[in-house]
């Protein structure tokens, strides 16, 4: 069986549009209603900093009806999007090495809430490793670049040595740079909605923590602040701060959607950089993405065209052995009617009798390789239907 794939993502969708669909709180719940929807046998969500995804095995994926300008992939389609996902190249940055993670955590979440399973498991763990030996043939292994890299670059280049800077959020993203801005001379302080995550990121790095409440209300104290969680609602709001007048104050909102409304622009103190502009689309970016996509398009194929043929050969060895159970019990059915009617067959002497089991037991064998040769396993080159 062969995913199904629902996406919106940046740059084919505006940023605000993939906002509409990350989900983040209740999105156990969320996985279930999207099985009980579509019917599918597993399903996955992914929701990264500029898009969202949905893998569906089985069942109907349009039944999600997510709204207008969803892109869908089927077939070899969906396996080359994925594979140029996981090796970076559909990334705004690209090289981004937080894909593959990304995808582990998605499929952890839908293994737990339980609309997740082996098939998904063994699918995403071959893209991760297809996409893997990509980035090595096309020189992107090392490669680090992610939006949290160039916040960093954007924060080096921006302030002084010595600058105060607040982390929000205890993701991925912060934790990169909380570990890698005091290096570079700048004093951090960490706040999250929940203090004990803060304190979980910020103790082992030798760093100390600063109240939300604190840090929603007023900025005083601070030259920059970095924001990435995954709140519903923006946390830091015009209303909250345009009676204040402070020193110039950087806002390095790197969440989707926006942890701070864009209205704090009108302040003429507050410097606020969202994830479009780290994501915008520069002429170098565009020209070496351009020329990776360029390189990368054989090695796409033949590994989409790979990782097909597995999952098509992985479906066709369900489908058998499940034939095969149910061949098994139609048989043994039909041998315990016979055992069933051995008195009323007194009058066979023993050879009969020996003859009878010998014909059952043929046939068995004849029907279960009647079986295998209907249902031959499909050639690497085969474009067989999705099952």
């Amino acid at each position: 069986m062969e995913p199904v794939l629902v996406s919106f993502h940046a740059p084919v969708h505006d940023l605000d549009v993939v906002a509409q669909h990350v989900i983040r709180d209740g999105l156990p719940t969320h996985l279930r209603e999207w099985q009980q929807q579509t019917g599918a046998r597993e399903l996955v969500y992914l929701a990264t900093c500029q898009r969202v995804l949905w893998l569906v095995w089985g069942g109907e994926p349009g039944a999600l009806d997510p709204g207008p300008g969803a892109r869908r992939y089927e077939g070899e389609e969906a396996w080359t999007h994925l594979l140029a996902m996981s090796a970076g190249l559909e990334s705004a940055n690209l090289g981004d090495r937080e894909i593959p993670g990304q995808l582990k955590d998605a499929l952890t979440q839908a293994r737990q809430v339980g609309v997740g399973g082996d098939e998904a498991q063994i699918a995403i763990e071959d893209v991760i490793r297809e996409g893997q030996r990509l980035r090595s043939r096309l020189g992107l292994a090392d490669g680090n670049v992610s939006v949290a890299t160039v916040a960093l670059k954007h924060l080096v280049e921006g302030l002084a040595s010595g600058s105060t800077v607040a982390l929000v959020g205890v993701g991925p993203m912060t934790q990169y740079l909380a570990e890698r801005l005091p290096e570079r001379g700048f004093k951090v302080m960490v706040a999250n909605r929940t203090r004990s995550k803060a304190h979980d990121l910020a103790d082992p790095l030798g760093l100390t923590t600063v109240d939300l409440a604190q840090l929603q209300h007023d900025p005083a104290g601070f030259d920059a602040i970095v924001s990435a969680t995954a709140a519903p609602e923006p946390l830091f709001t015009l209303d909250a701060w345009q009676s204040l007048k402070r020193p110039m104050v950087r806002i390095l909102d790197l969440a989707l959607p926006p942890d701070s409304e864009p209205g704090l622009e009108q302040l003429p103190w507050v410097h606020r950089i969202d994830l479009n502009a780290f994501l915008a689309q520069t002429a170098t970016a565009r020209a070496q993405r351009a020329e990776a996509a360029l390189k990368a398009e054989p090695y796409l194929v033949g590994a989409a065209r790979r990782l097909r043929h597995r999952a098509q050969a992985r479906a066709h060895k369900r489908h058998l052995a499940s034939a095969q159970e149910r061949l098994d019990a139609a048989w043994g059915a039909l041998e315990s009617e016979v055992k069933a009617l051995e008195d009323s067959m007194a009058f066979l002497d023993e050879s009969q009798r020996e003859a009878l089991k010998e014909i059952l037991t043929r046939g068995r064998t004849l029907a279960f390789r009647a079986l295998v040769q209907t249902h031959p396993k499909p050639s690497p080159n085969e474009e067989a239907a999705n099952p």
